[in-house]
């Protein structure tokens, strides 16, 4: 727990709510891509009722995510642990992770699964949103990031 968060009744450090949002969303974010990247090495096919989800082997995509995800489990690994460098890690995971997903969108864009497509734009606007939210004064607390006017 950060020094800076506050005490509840019982003495139990009272997490901020951003710090919960945080750890959420890395671990999201971790998931995501690793499971995206383990779908991509060889390919998938899962029956999903009557519907099937297809995606083919694209070992690009594949290495993109796969080291998106690894980025994003070191940010994980800082902000699960409250580490100094949580901010940065956050922040180097969201930039990496934004830059891969532009240049998937730029590689498929003459043609691509549905699901992949939307997954992009989705997953696109999750890391901006979590680099929008990462300049907040709430984030920059709860992940330890100070602001060093003093």
């Amino acid at each position: 727990m950060s020094t800076n968060a506050s005490m509840g009744e019982q003495g139990a450090p009272i997490v901020p709510l951003m710090a919960i949002v945080f750890r959420i969303v890395v671990v999201f974010d971790t998931v995501a891509l690793l499971v995206a990247a383990a779908f991509h090495v060889a390919g998938a096919r899962l029956a999903l009722g009557s519907v099937v989800f297809a995606e083919p082997q694209m070992v690009p995509a594949a290495i993109v995510e796969g080291l998106d995800g690894l980025v994003f489990a070191v940010a994980t690994y800082a902000v699960l642990t409250d580490k100094r460098w949580a901010w940065t890690m956050t922040l180097i995971a969201h930039v990496f992770a934004i830059l891969g997903f532009l240049l998937g969108l730029y590689s498929t864009r003459d043609g691509t699964t549905p699901f992949n497509h939307d997954y992009h734009l989705i997953m696109l606007a999750i890391f901006v949103i979590g680099l929008a939210l990462l300049f907040t004064p709430a984030a920059r607390a709860a992940l330890g990031r100070r602001d060093r006017a003093s």
